[in-house]
């Protein structure tokens, strides 16, 4: 599961992307957590596992479902593709189209996340098809180790599609500053993974408080740094600076 640390005004609200590939599903992940949830598919698992969840996740008041489109082929760990932890099985890859966009916008209500995008030409499609958010990410870098982060095609996703539609980053979100740069690039919010699962790992549900607290400070540290008094006031002035010849990178 991934948190997204949404900000606005002088506030910032936490929902939870809960994965298909998890042991659990959408009925646990429910009763576990009453913050706005977003169940996020794998279309390997099949269409009609995915609707099933998706049209349960509906059903059980998820503020939104999505599909993670980067599975082309599994991910491979050291010289091996593990098997699913989920079921045993061994795993296997996905080429997602414009279709299973379209294919999920009739399957529910709900709005459609699409995440794993990377680039100006997959975020129009992505939008055409009827994406109703994108997710600007490479997987944690475990897809493809040496693709480019994800920081560095914010830009260019947010440029292809021009405010038609929220662009949430995922993927290397490791401090509050990290957070704070992805905002001042054009990010609606990110998402938080892999520190939350150290605070699990390391203290259970006090040691996903503390994550959160740590994040928080150093946002607020940030900002008063920088010289912004809210969220909201992030502009990418406290990246760049305008100068004659362009923009010069403090």
């Amino acid at each position: 599961a991934e948190h997204e640390v949404a900000e606005g005004c002088d506030r910032a609200g936490a929902m939870m992307f809960v994965s298909q590939a998890a042991k659990f599903g959408p009925k646990e992940w429910r009763n576990a957590d009453k913050s706005p949830l977003v169940f996020m598919a794998y279309m390997n698992r099949g269409k009609d596992e995915v609707s099933a969840y998706a049209k349960l996740a509906e059903d059980l008041g998820f503020a939104a479902v999505g599909i993670t489109v980067d599975t082309v082929r599994p991910v491979k760990i050291g010289d091996e593709v593990p098997l699913s932890t989920k079921d045993g099985k061994p795993r296997r890859g996905h080429k997602s189209t414009v279709k299973d966009i379209e294919w999920m916008k009739q399957q529910v209500s709900l709005p459609v996340v699409i995440k794993g995008i990377m680039g100006a030409e997959d975020a129009r499609a992505a939008v055409n098809a009827g994406a109703d958010a994108l997710v600007v990410s490479n997987h944690g870098g475990r897809i493809l180790d040496y693709n480019r982060a994800a920081l560095e095609a914010l830009p260019e996703v947010l440029d292809a599609i021009g405010g038609k539609t929220p662009v949430l980053l995922d993927s290397g979100i490791r401090s509050g500053g990290d957070i704070v740069k992805a905002l001042a690039l054009g990010a609606r919010a990110v998402l938080v993974g892999r520190p939350i699962a150290w605070g699990v790992g390391a203290f259970g549900a006090r040691g996903v408080e503390r994550v959160f607290a740590i994040l928080t400070d150093e946002m607020q540290r940030g900002l008063t740094l920088t010289g912004v008094a809210r969220i909201r006031d992030i502009t990418r002035s406290i990246l760049f600076r305008e100068e004659r010849g362009g923009l010069r990178d403090l």
